[in-house]
């Protein structure tokens, strides 16, 4: 069968991720978590995973970005916590490397609906609070 690993192979995650079926890549269940501060992250993988979903981190903003240009990902959510600008280049380099993610973005709706920074990706998800997390991913 197209997509089955050796006999006696333990797969990799990536190659896990690239299975198919029918010659259609399958839907991954990986979320891109960005955040900074170690106790929301936390927050928002516990709530992933209550979710059925895998969640997945990197320790800085660059392999995260990275990660967005090689690995498919159903949703990335960014809590735009300081620095802002670099997570908004990030959430711009999901839509041009994957535009069927779903992104979300967490806090600054208000800095976010000020300046228009991601006015062109009417797609985005924002909340206002991380504790909203767990409902949006309940709509998903």
């Amino acid at each position: 069968m197209l997509g089955e690993p050796p006999t006696g192979y333990l797969p990799c995650p990536a190659f896990l991720m690239r299975l198919y079926e029918g010659g259609v890549c399958m839907k991954t269940n990986r979320v891109l978590i960005v955040s900074d501060s170690p106790n929301r992250r936390n927050f928002l993988e516990h709530h992933v995973k209550c979710h059925g979903l895998a969640p997945i981190w990197y320790p800085n903003i660059m392999s995260a970005k990275k990660a967005i240009k090689s690995d498919p990902f159903s949703m990335v959510a960014v809590d735009l916590s300081l620095p802002v600008e670099p997570k908004l280049t990030l959430v711009r380099e999901t839509y041009h490397y994957q535009p069927d993610a779903e992104v979300i973005t967490i806090e600054k709706e208000e800095y976010l609906k000020n300046t228009g920074a991601l006015s062109s990706f009417s797609s985005v998800v924002s909340i206002g609070s991380i504790e909203s997390f767990p409902d949006k991913l309940d709509a998903y």
